[in-house]
């Protein structure tokens, strides 16, 4: 009886050890839920549309598409956007691809940028210029999005803390209780 009383008892403690654990469950659900809000954000920013006209002589042609293949995932903790900012479609006044065979777009309203290249939804569509209030506030996410995944990855490297030392307490109950009988 009283063998198994210091079980229960040993047992109580591990539970008691691990609760905070389970607790721990709402910090890293809201870091995943602040992370998608500003992800949301930064692709609604970075995909708005551009001007479609009616294609004429006028259009410069960019070919094969408008980007080449790939994405870098930016260090959302530390890049600035920009500097990254690109305008090769300066030189036209009008502008289309053999992606978009009818339609030409006024050439001002675009951007190129491999820093938020990472968001765009449809590739085969021009990305509109960004603001500098656009700028600021998608490296403003950016460092939100840093933050939550630094948040998510301590969250794991914690719950993988408490379940080792559970396992370890674990077996030593074990051995304690095969020690006593």
């Amino acid at each position: 009886m009283i063998r198994s009383s210091k079980m229960l008892s040993a047992l109580s403690f591990c539970l008691m050890l691990a609760t905070p654990s389970w607790a721990a469950d709402a910090p890293s659900l809201s870091a995943q839920q602040d992370e998608a809000q500003a992800t949301a954000r930064v692709i609604e920013i970075v995909n708005r549309p551009v001007t479609h006209l009616v294609r004429t002589d006028e259009a410069g042609q960019f070919s094969p598409g408008w980007f080449h293949d790939g994405a870098i995932t930016p260090d959302f903790a530390t890049v600035d956007i920009r500097p990254t900012q690109e305008f090769p479609y300066k030189d036209f006044r009008f502008v289309t691809s053999g992606l978009n065979p009818g339609e030409m777009f006024v050439a001002s309203e675009m951007e190129f940028n491999a820093m938020t290249k990472f968001f765009y939804q449809d590739r085969t569509l021009p990305k509109h210029r960004l603001s500098p209030d656009d700028m600021v506030e998608i490296n403003a996410l950016y460092r939100r999005i840093a933050r939550d995944k630094h948040a998510i990855v301590m969250h794991r490297f914690q719950m993988a803390g408490w379940i080792a030392l559970l396992l370890v307490a674990g077996v030593t109950m074990m051995l304690i209780y095969r020690r006593a009988s």
